[in-house]
C-alpha cells in the first residue's frame, strides 16, 4: 500500500468510529465461544477472499472503549485491509467489567475495579483462544499461529494476556503451558502488575507497540500506587529493554487517545512486522519517535480519563 492508501483507510476508521450507521465489513461466521453468567460471549471470523496462505497468523482482535462499551465489529474497515492482504481476522466480545462506573477519580478505588475488569476481558480471552485451540481447524483457524491485537482496552487485554502467560499466572492455567501467541500488535495499551517494575518471567512473543505521548486516558509513561503499577508503552519497552528482550515500540510525538485506533494509518509498519519478526522470526528492536503531520487527529484524542467515566 502507498502512503496515500494507507492515510485514507486512517481516515475512514476514524470517521468510522464517529460515525454511526456506516456500512460494515461483514464476517464470514459467527460463533458462541462461551456464556458467563448472562452474557454470551460471539466470535466473528473474517476470511481472506484469495486462498489462504497457512504461514500468514490469523489476528484475533479485541475492540477498544474503556471496558464500558464497545464492539467486536469497531475495526471493521481493518479487517478489511487485512483480509485484502490474505490474513484472517477474529473478532471477539469480552465483559465489559466498568460497565457501569461512574466515579471520575483516579485514586485506589478505580485502580482496583480496573484490575478486576482487566481479569475478566484477559478470562475472556483465553476462553476465546482455548475455544479456537480445540475448533479452530474447522472454521480455517490456526490457533498455534495467532497474532494478538488491540486497541485501547482491547490493547491493555491482550498485553495483560501475554504478560500472564509469560509469568504463568493463574489465569493463564486454562491454556496448555507450552502454548503461547505468535505475536502481539498493541494500540495504546497498558500492563497492570501487582509489583512495580513489570517483570516478565519468560521471554516474551514478538511485541510491536503504538502509544501516543500525550495519550492521558491510558498513560503513555506508568501509574504507581504503592506496590502496583499501571505501565504504558514507554514503561513496558523500558521493562523490555532492560530484561534484553526485543520489540517494536512507535511513539507519536504530541498525540493523544486517538493512536488507539491507527491501525490502518500504521498498516505499513504492522505489516513489516508481520512478515519480518512474526513469520521470519527476525526478531528486532525498533524505537522510534514519531512527528508525522499526516498523522490523523480526533477531538475527544487529548481527553482524560474522566471523560469516560
Amino acid at each position: 500500500m502507498n502512503r496515500f492508501e494507507i492515510l485514507l483507510a486512517s481516515l475512514l476508521m476514524l470517521i468510522s468510529a464517529a460515525v454511526s450507521g456506516a456500512e460494515k465489513y461483514k464476517p464470514d461466521q459467527t460463533l458462541l465461544f462461551a456464556v458467563r453468567g448472562t452474557d454470551s460471549l460471539y466470535l466473528d471470523i473474517y476470511r481472506p477472499t484469495d486462498r489462504i496462505d497457512p504461514a500468514k497468523p490469523t489476528i484475533l482482535f479485541m475492540f477498544g472503549g474503556g471496558f464500558k462499551e464497545g464492539s467486536r465489529d469497531s475495526g471493521h474497515e481493518w479487517f478489511k485491509l487485512l483480509c485484502a492482504q490474505g490474513y484472517p481476522v477474529v473478532s471477539i466480545d469480552y465483559r465489559l467489567g466498568l460497565k457501569d462506573y461512574r466515579q471520575a477519580k483516579l485514586d485506589l478505588k478505580f485502580i482496583k475495579a480496573l484490575d478486576r475488569s482487566i481479569a475478566l476481558a484477559v478470562e475472556d480471552l483465553f476462553s476465546a483462544t482455548a475455544f479456537l485451540l480445540e475448533n479452530g481447524s474447522r472454521y480455517g483457524v490456526d490457533p498455534h499461529n495467532m497474532v494478538l491485537s488491540g486497541s485501547s482496552a482491547g490493547a491493555i487485554s491482550v498485553l495483560q494476556g501475554e504478560y500472564e502467560i509469560c509469568n504463568r499466572s493463574e489465569i493463564a492455567k486454562v491454556l496448555p503451558e507450552d502454548f503461547n501467541y505468535a505475536g502481539v500488535m498493541s494500540f495504546a495499551g497498558a500492563i497492570y502488575s501487582h509489583r512495580n517494575p513489570i517483570r516478565f518471567k519468560n521471554e516474551p512473543c514478538p511485541i510491536a507497540l503504538f502509544h501516543g505521548t500525550a495519550d492521558m486516558i491510558v498513560k503513555y509513561k506508568k501509574i504507581a500506587f504503592f506496590n502496583l503499577c499501571f505501565g504504558g508503552s514507554d514503561e513496558i519497552s523500558k521493562c523490555l529493554r532492560k530484561q534484553g528482550f526485543k520489540h517494536h515500540i512507535y511513539r507519536y510525538a504530541g498525540h493523544g487517545h486517538e493512536v488507539s485506533i491507527y491501525e490502518g494509518f500504521c498498516f505499513d509498519k504492522e505489516m513489516e512486522f508481520l512478515q519480518q519478526d512474526v513469520m521470519k522470526g527476525n526478531r528486532r528492536s525498533i524505537d522510534s519517535l514519531i512527528d508525522d503531520p499526516e498523522a490523523p487527529e480526533a477531538p475527544w484524542g487529548k481527553k482524560d480519563f474522566k471523560a469516560l467515566y
